[in-house]
């Protein structure tokens, strides 16, 4: 599961970065402010119930994005395989060690045959 930002680690646009208004989505691929409507919708587009609103001013967006992370009503929603689809940031799990002993047949030793109960299954 991927987390939300924390509000105090969204910040306000820098000085040479203009901003068309304030989009706070807080159900979405990413979620947080966006500074552009074409930025903010890739990351709502095709989301079931994605949730996203416009706001005039930065102060307005946060707390308004504020308050739904503090209802925890911020979730993330990546398509599956899609541009924010988490793959090498989320690190595989270290396998469970395993005997030295490789063989196939050691394996398949080790495996109950169920095949005489599964014929007597009302299926």
């Amino acid at each position: 599961m991927l987390l939300p930002p924390n509000p105090s680690e969204i910040k306000p646009p820098s000085g040479d970065e203009p901003a068309e208004g304030f989009y706070v989505v807080t159900v979405g691929q990413e979620v947080g402010i966006f500074f552009s409507w074409l930025d903010a919708s890739e990351h709502v587009t095709n989301v079931p119930g994605a949730q996203h609103k416009h706001y005039h001013t930065f102060k307005d967006a946060l707390r308004a994005y504020t308050n739904k992370y503090n209802e925890g009503a911020v979730q993330v929603t990546p398509l599956t395989g899609g541009r924010f689809w988490p793959s090498q940031s989320i690190p595989n799990p270290t396998p469970p060690s395993t005997p030295s002993r490789t063989s196939s047949d050691e394996f398949w030793n080790h495996v109950d045959d169920i095949s005489e109960i599964a014929t007597h299954l009302p299926y």
